[in-house]
C-alpha cells in the first residue's frame, strides 16, 4: 500500500476563498457570473477547505464549463467523497481533454518531489514514450502537441511556474506535492523510484523506473522479471551493465551519476528502440556505437567536441542538446564541435550551434533544409563568402527559431586595413519575423542590417564588440522590445532619437517617418544597458512631426526599470522624460557635473537599487546647470528622493564624497574607496541595515552609525583600511564601558593589509567577543600578511560553524578549538606557513583543529 502523508497548509478564510474562485471561474472567456452559478460555485468552494491550490484548480476547471448541467455534474461527483487525494485535483485530471494528455500527467509520478521541471526536456520524453503522436491525417508536429499539453497542465494548476529570470522568462517549472500525490496514485505502480532495489521484486508492472543510487547486487531473476517491460529507465552507471541486457522495450534512458563517467558500455548499441538518451554525465569522446541507435529522437550530451564519423546515420534525430561548460562574458557557449554532414539529419529541430568552417567543408548552406527551432548560435561567419551564400541558410523560412546569435569572432584577423563583407553576409542572414532574441558579436560592418527594424516580435537585442559599427537601426517602434544591450562599440558618437549612431539627420532609417502617429517610443522596454561606449556623447531626444509646424516630444521608455551606464565618460544627455518606473540604476565613470546625473537626482524617485562608481567631483562643464554640482549633492539627493523605496546602495571610488544620509528603507550599503568620506548618518526611522560593507575610507572616523544599526545587521564586511595602521579599526571603541552587541549578525568578513599585526584592538573587546557576536556562524579573514596569530577568543564564539582564512602568508598560530565548540567547516587558502604547521597528526597546530569535521586546503 502507498503511504499517506499529511500536509500542513494554511487555509484561506471563506471570503478570500470565494474571491480566489471568482477570479478564475468567472474571468474573461468563462461563464457569466449569474446568481445560479455563484451559488453552485460557493457550495463547491466550501468543499475545498480553504486550500488555495484546490480552489484555483476548481475555478480553472469550471471556467470552461458553460452550462448549469455541467456545473451540477461536477458538484454531484462521487470524487468529493475521496480521501486519497484532493477531490478538485482529481476532477481537474478527469476533465483533461485527451487520454494521451492524462498519460503525460501520470508519467510525472516518476519525478521526485521538488524536482525542477524543464519544459523542453519533459516534452521530449513524452514524445519518446509515444504520448504525442498526431491524429491521423494531421500535419502537427509532436513538439507542438507537447507544448499544447504542457500549457493545459499549467493552466489547470497541475504544473506551476517555478522561477523566473529577469524579463519574465520562466527558467523551470514544478509540481505541487499534492499534485504529485495524485500522479503517483494514478500511476498504479507503473512508476517506481528506488534507492536500494529491494522492492523491485514486487513491482513487475513497472514501466517507469528510477534508481537513484542503484544496487550492484541485483540478481538476474529480479532484473529479468522487473525490467522486461520497462520503457523508461533513470539509472546510475554502477548497474547499467547489469540492467541493459533485460530492457528490450526501453525507449528512454537517462544516465545519472554524482560523478563524471568516462566510459559507456558497448551493449548500449543493442537498445534498438531507444528514442531518448541523456548521457550528460558522460565526459569523454562519444563512442561510434551511439550512431547505431537508429531510432534516436533526442540526444543530450555534455560538451561535445567531436561527433562520431557515422553520426549522420541517426536520420530520425530531432533534438541534439549539448550542455557546454565554456562560457564567454556574454553568456553564450564557446563552440567546440564542428558538425559536418548535418544536412542529412532532415528531422533535426534542435541544434545548439553551428560553426562555419570552409576548411572542414562545414558551410552555412547546410542549414537550409533543416526545420530548426528554439535557439541557434552561428559562429565563424567570417568564413561566409557573400550574401548569396549566407541566404542559403534560409533563416527567413524558419519561423520556430526564436533566439539567434550571429558571431563573427572565429576565423578572423583584425587588421585595420582589412575589408570585411559582414554587412552583406548579415543581410543574407535575415531571419523570420518571429525572432524574439538577437545577439550580434564582433560585427565589423559600418551599419547593421535594416531587417532588424522589421522584427516586430523582438524582445531582446544585444550588440557586442562591434567597434567598426557607426550606427544602430531605429527600434523605438518595436512593440515587444524589452531589453537593449550595447557593449563595446567605440565608433558610436551619437544615438539619435531613432537610436542610431552618428548623425541621425543623415540616417537612412527614419523612425519619425516610420512612426508618424506614434506618441511613445520603446513602449515595452524594461532594461537598457550601455557599456564601454567611450566616444558616445549624446542620446538625442526624439521629436516627431504632428503633421503641422508644431513638434511633439514623444514619451520615451515609459516602462524602463533597469538602466546601466558603464564607461561612457563622454555621455552627457539621454531622454529622461519618463523614468518614473526606474528601479535599478548603475552609473560608472561619469563627471558629477554631468547633466544625466543632475537630471537623475531630480527626477528619479522609485529606485530600489543604486550603484555609483568612479564619479569624479564636478570638474566638467556646468554651463547648462543652474548650480554647482558635486558627488555629495548628487548622491545625497538621490538618496533623499528615493528614501522610501531604495533597498540597496553601493558607491565606489568617488573621491569627492564627504557625507551620506541613509534612507529609512535601506537594507544594504556598500562604500568602498571613498577617501574623503567623513560621516554616515542614519535616519531615526530607519528599519535598519542588514548588510554593510566599508572599505578604504580613511577619513571615516565616526562610527556611531554602525552602533545604531548593530541590532539589525546580518552580514558585515570591513576593510581594508589605511596601510599605516597596525591594528584593525573596529567600528566601536574598545575602551567603552557599554557592551555593543550584534545579536543578528551571521556573517563577518575582515579584509586586512600588510602592516596590520592584530585583528582585535587592545583592551577588553577580545574577552567580550562572544557576547558581541552571539549569533555569528561564518567568519572570513582575508589578506592579513602581517598577522602571525589569531586570538584565542575566536574559539569562544558560541555559534561559529564556518571559518575561512585566505592569503595570510605569515599566519602560524590558530586558536584552540575543543570538540564541543568547534566549527564544522574550515577552509585555509594561500597560507603556506599555516598549512605546514597544521599537517595532520604531525603539525604543531593540528591538535587545535583536529575536532573540525571538514577542512579544505588550497595553496597557490
Amino acid at each position: 500500500m502507498r503511504c499517506h502523508v499529511t500536509y500542513s497548509i494554511e487555509s484561506l478564510p471563506a471570503e478570500s476563498s470565494r474571491e480566489l474562485f471568482r477570479r478564475f471561474a468567472f474571468s474573461h472567456g468563462g461563464v457569466l457570473e449569474t446568481e445560479t452559478f455563484v451559488v453552485l460555485g460557493r457550495s463547491m468552494v466550501e468543499k475545498c477547505g480553504g486550500l488555495p491550490l484546490a480552489i484555483k484548480t476548481l475555478g480553472v476547471l469550471l471556467h470552461s464549463k458553460k452550462s448549469e448541467q455541467e456545473w451540477l455534474s461536477i458538484q454531484n461527483s462521487e470524487i468529493w467523497k475521496s480521501e486519497r487525494v484532493l477531490p478538485s485535483l482529481r476532477l481537474s485530471y478527469d476533465n483533461l481533454p485527451y487520454s494521451s494528455l492524462k498519460q503525460c500527467f501520470a508519467y510525472c509520478s516518476i519525478m521526485p518531489k521538488d524536482t525542477e521541471i524543464y519544459k523542453d526536456e519533459l516534452i521530449q520524453i513524452w514524445m519518446a514514450l509515444g504520448f504525442l503522436l498526431p491524429p491521423s491525417g494531421s500535419n502537427a508536429l509532436m513538439e507542438d502537441i507537447g507544448n499544447e499539453y504542457f500549457n493545459i497542465l499549467l493552466w489547470n494548476s497541475l504544473l506551476q511556474e517555478g522561477d523566473k529570470v529577469k524579463l519574465g522568462n520562466v527558467t523551470y517549472y514544478k509540481m505541487h506535492d499534492l499534485v504529485h500525490d495524485l500522479a503517483l496514485d494514478l500511476s498504479n505502480y507503473h512508476s517506481i523510484i528506488e534507492k536500494d532495489g529491494h522492492i523491485l521484486s514486487h513491482n513487475s508492472k513497472a514501466i517507469y523506473v528510477r534508481l537513484d543510487k542503484g544496487d550492484s547486487d541485483l540478481k538476474p531473476t529480479t532484473l529479468r522479471r522487473n525490467f522486461e517491460s520497462v520503457q523508461l529507465l533513470n539509472v546510475g552507471d554502477c548497474i547499467l551493465d547489469d540492467v541493459l541486457p533485460f530492457v528490450r522495450h526501453l525507449t528512454v534512458l537517462v544516465l545519472n551519476s554524482d560523478e563524471v563517467i568516462y566510459k559507456l558500455p558497448s551493449s548500449l548499441r543493442k537498445i534498438k528502440y531507444l528514442k531518448y538518451l541523456d548521457i550528460s554525465c558522460f565526459h569523454s569522446t562519444m563512442p561510434n556505437h551511439i550512431s547505431e541507435l537508429y531510432n534516436l529522437q533526442t540526444l543530450r550530451v555534455w560538451n561535445l567536441e567531436e561527433l562520431p564519423k557515422i553520426f549522420c546515420n541517426l536520420i530520425y534525430l530531432r533534438h541534439l542538446v549539448i550542455k557546454e561548460k565554456n562560457m564567454d562574458r556574454n553568456g553564450s557557449d564557446t563552440p567546440r564541435c564542428i558538425f559536418t554532414g548535418i544536412e542529412r539529419l532532415t528531422c533535426l529541430q534542435t541544434l545548439p550551434h553551428f560553426v562555419v568552417n570552409r576548411d572542414r567543408n562545414c558551410l552555412i548552406g547546410q542549414l537550409g533544409g533543416l526545420n530548426l527551432r528554439g535557439k541557434l548560435d552561428l559562429y565563424g561567419l567570417g568564413d561566409v563568402a557573400n550574401m548569396e551564400e549566407a541566404s542559403n541558410a534560409k533563416l527567413w523560412s524558419k519561423p520556430n527559431i526564436h533566439c539567434l546569435l550571429l558571431d563573427w569572432s572565429n576565423n578572423e584577423d583584425d587588421r585595420e586595413d582589412r575589408k570585411y563583407n559582414h554587412e552583406e553576409v548579415m543581410e543574407g542572414l535575415t531571419p523570420h519575423a518571429n525572432l524574439k532574441k538577437l545577439t550580434i558579436v564582433n560585427f565589423k560592418g559600418k551599419k547593421l542590417s535594416s531587417w532588424i527594424t522589421m522584427m516586430t516580435n523582438l524582445v531582446e537585442i544585444t550588440v557586442i564588440d562591434s567597434n567598426r559599427c557607426e550606427g544602430f537601426p531605429p527600434l523605438g517602434h518595436l512593440p515587444k522590445l524589452r531589453k537593449i544591450k550595447i557593449d563595446n562599440m567605440k565608433n558610436v558618437k551619437v544615438i539619435g532619437g531613432d537610436i542610431r549612431g552618428g548623425d541621425s539627420s543623415r540616417s537612412e532609417f527614419s523612425e519619425s517617418r516610420a512612426q508618424k502617429t506614434a506618441n511613445t517610443m520603446y513602449p515595452s522596454l524594461i532594461k537598457l544597458i550601455l557599456w564601454d561606449l567611450p566616444n558616445l556623447e549624446e542620446w538625442r531626444e526624439p521629436v516627431m512631426s504632428s503633421g503641422g509646424e508644431d513638434q511633439n516630444t514623444p514619451l520615451v521608455f515609459p516602462k524602463i526599470e533597469i538602466l546601466d551606464i558603464l564607461n561612457c565618460s563622454k555621455l552627457t544627455r539621454i531622454p529622461m522624460n519618463s523614468f518614473t518606473s526606474l528601479k535599478q540604476l548603475l552609473i560608472q565613470d561619469l563627471d558629477s557635473s554631468n547633466m544625466i546625473l543632475e537630471s537623475m537626482s531630480r527626477n528619479v524617485s522609485s529606485l530600489r537599487y543604486l550603484h555609483l562608481s568612479r564619479i569624479s567631483d564636478g570638474k566638467g562643464d556646468c554651463s547648462y546647470s543652474s548650480k554647482s554640482l558635486n558627488v555629495d549633492s548628487i548622491s545625497n539627493k538621490l538618496l533623499e528622493n528615493n528614501s522610501l523605496s531604495l533597498r540597496s546602495f553601493e558607491i565606489h571610488q568617488c573621491t569627492g564624497l564627504r557625507c551620506l544620509t541613509l534612507g529609512v528603507a535601506l537594507e544594504q550599503l556598500e562604500v568602498c574607496h571613498c577617501p574623503e568620506l567623513a560621516t554616515i548618518s542614519v535616519d531615526k526611522d530607519s528599519g535598519g541595515l542588514k548588510y554593510l560593507r566599508i572599505a578604504s575610507c580613511p577619513s571615516l572616523s565616526e562610527w556611531v552609525f554602525v552602533q545604531s544599526m548593530s541590532s539589525t545587521l546580518v552580514q558585515l564586511v570591513l576593510g581594508p583600511f589605511l596601510e599605516e595602521l597596525e591594528e584593525f579599526p573596529w567600528p566601536f571603541s574598545s575602551s567603552s564601558a557599554a557592551v555593543i552587541s550584534f545579536p543578528k549578525l551571521k556573517d563577518l568578513n575582515l579584509h586586512g593589509w600588510d602592516n596590520v599585526k592584530s585583528i582585535l584592538p587592545s583592551g577588553q573587546i577580545g574577552d567580550r567577543l562572544a557576547s558581541t557576536f552571539p549569533a555569528l556562524t561564518e567568519l572570513g579573514i582575508h589578506n592579513f600578511d602581517g598577522l602571525k596569530a589569531l586570538p584565542d577568543s575566536l574559539a569562544k564564539l558560541p555559534c561559529l560553524r564556518d571559518l575561512c582564512i585566505f592569503n595570510c602568508e605569515n599566519l602560524c598560530s590558530l586558536p584552540t578549538f575543543d570538540k564541543f565548540n568547534s566549527p564544522r567547516y574550515m577552509e585555509i587558502s594561500g597560507c603556506a606557513v599555516l598549512t605546514e604547521r597544521c599537517r595532520k597528526e604531525v603539525g604543531p597546530e593540528w591538535f587545535k583543529i583536529q575536532h573540525i569535521p571538514h577542512i579544505d586546503w588550497f595553496n597557490y
